[in-house]
């Protein structure tokens, strides 16, 4: 007897983490709040760096707006990583319902993924905009589509790893353990 292969497709998926998103819009936006500072944060930094390079040792400057860019990322994955575990543990009985009427643990992985994708996309996106606005009104200039470019991968890489562990955590329950947890 083969075993038949469950595909959840994209626009279904896509359905589910924006009906998700619209339930839980207040943990929602710390997620987004917390990448958009961050963006911000990054995005600024960097249209400021021509004024730091000029006033400090040029490879001195590389190291330091490296350094910056790394504490950025590190407390933006911080910061998301542990809002992300906080709405993922809010949802083990909606979880452990969606695995007792068939949905694989592939399919709760990849839908909290998709969801993190989306709301780091978001805030990405707004972080970009409000970093842009920061670096002009301080004067610093830079390349904006790079910047752009820049801001979306940064974002969606720290919601990958930020979103990876607990996905994979709450994905790997079984359904009587989730439905039996208690937030």
């Amino acid at each position: 007897m083969s075993e038949e292969k469950t595909i959840l497709p994209l626009s279904e998926a896509i359905y589910l983490v924006l009906h998700s998103i619209r339930l839980r819009i207040g943990r929602i936006l710390i997620v987004i709040v917390a990448i958009t500072a961050s963006i911000a944060y990054m995005v600024s930094l960097d249209m400021l760096s021509s004024i730091l390079i000029s006033n400090i040792n040029p490879q001195g400057a590389e190291v330091y707006m490296l350094l910056l860019d790394l504490t950025a990322f590190t407390v933006a994955a911080a910061g998301t990583m542990n809002s992300l575990l906080i709405m993922i543990a809010e949802r083990y009985h909606e979880i452990g319902t969606m695995k007792s009427f068939g949905a694989r643990d592939i399919h709760i992985f990849e839908l909290l993924m998709l969801e993190a994708v989306i709301l780091t996309i978001i805030g990405g996106l707004l972080g970009y905009i409000i970093g842009i606005g920061i670096g002009y009104m301080l004067g610093g200039s830079g390349d904006i589509l790079f910047l752009l470019e820049k801001s979306l991968a940064v974002a969606v890489i720290i919601g990958l790893v930020s979103a990876s562990y607990p996905s994979y955590q709450a994905a790997r329950m079984s359904p009587v353990e989730a439905l039996r947890v208690e937030v």
